[in-house]
């Protein structure tokens, strides 16, 4: 796992992301960029994390892939698996306005969605470090509405984004996004925080807060799913299957199963007669009626070509 870690004073989180031994770190420095404050660290054997210095002219999310890639100056162009911003990166993604740049560094996140236009009407994150739609993406000192109600915010939120990219090496997972509903919550509690005399302390991160996925996790679990026309001696019935299958190693066939949702209602009680199941633009499949599920809709079985088209599989 890369992490790239793009803008000035990037040696806090760089360290901190060594020191739990999470990956390999890549630091993209602006040229404007002043020499970073302090050394490496003293006393450190590592060598510190490779530093470009280069500008980044945009940031595009490759949802196939689950990477950004890093459109550099030149022409160049870089990959990593996670992104980080620091302070100074993130004040360049804000919408233009008074003291903003005129061009605000692009950012594209899921569904070809800008940060820009995420932050349309002023800038919304989760702590100040995530942004919904925006996967492996954190901020360090993004816009956060409590930061001057905090001591220190830059070592706390050096800390949330170490354990966040932690956990996604230690599950496995390729993707982490904070979730639409925890975001949501947040900024509606911080309006009852902002009223109160005695402001409430609002908790850290927790982990049902992000959402940790592979690629396979979020594919459907079916094959096809969609309207389909049940057909039995004497009547039709519209419904909505969702199906699946798979080729038996043993007996060499496909087989397919699935569950029947009736659209107007009514459905048929389970049946020894053959009945036929077409989808739109298919040739009808002879399929059984097995039984009655605990919603009170139909389990389909079939053996052979299914009434989907395998292209989908």
């Amino acid at each position: 796992m890369t992490v790239a870690i793009i803008g000035a004073d990037a040696a806090p989180l760089a360290r901190a992301l060594r020191a739990v031994r999470v990956v390999d770190v890549v630091v993209y420095e602006p040229t404007a960029a002043p020499p970073p404050m302090r050394p490496w660290a003293r006393g450190r054997t590592d060598p510190p994390p490779p530093r470009h210095r280069i500008d980044v002219l945009g940031l595009d999310f490759d949802e196939q892939a689950d990477r950004w890639l890093i459109q550099l100056s030149g022409g160049e162009q870089s990959t990593a698996d996670v992104v980080v911003l620091t302070a100074d990166t993130v004040d360049a993604s804000l919408p233009t306005g008074r003291g903003r740049p005129a061009r605000p560094l692009p950012v594209t996140g899921r569904d070809g969605r800008t940060l820009d236009a995420a932050w349309a009407d002023g800038p919304i994150t989760f702590r100040g470090i995530a942004v919904h739609g925006f996967p492996n993406l954190f901020l360090l000192g993004g816009p956060d509405p409590l930061a001057p109600l905090r001591h220190s915010r830059r070592p706390t939120q050096i800390d949330h984004i170490t354990t966040w990219i932690s956990a996604l090496r230690r599950q496995s997972g390729t993707r982490i996004e904070v979730r639409a509903s925890t975001q949501h919550e947040y900024h509606r509690r911080l309006a009852l925080h902002r009223t109160d005399r005695r402001p409430r302390r609002l908790g850290g991160p927790k982990p049902h807060h992000f959402d940790i996925t592979v690629a396979a996790d979020r594919h459907p679990a079916h094959d096809y799913q969609g309207p389909a026309l049940l057909d039995l001696p004497g009547a039709e019935y519209p419904v909505i299957a969702t199906l699946a299958g798979h080729a038996d190693p043993i007996d060499g066939r496909y087989h397919w199963y699935g569950r029947l949702d009736p659209i107007d209602g009514s459905l048929p009680e389970p049946t020894r007669v053959t009945a036929l199941l077409a989808v739109p633009g298919q040739t009808p499949t002879p399929a059984r009626l097995t039984e009655r599920d605990p919603w009170g809709n139909l389990r389909i079985t079939g053996t052979g070509v299914p009434p989907y088209p395998l292209e989908q599989l």
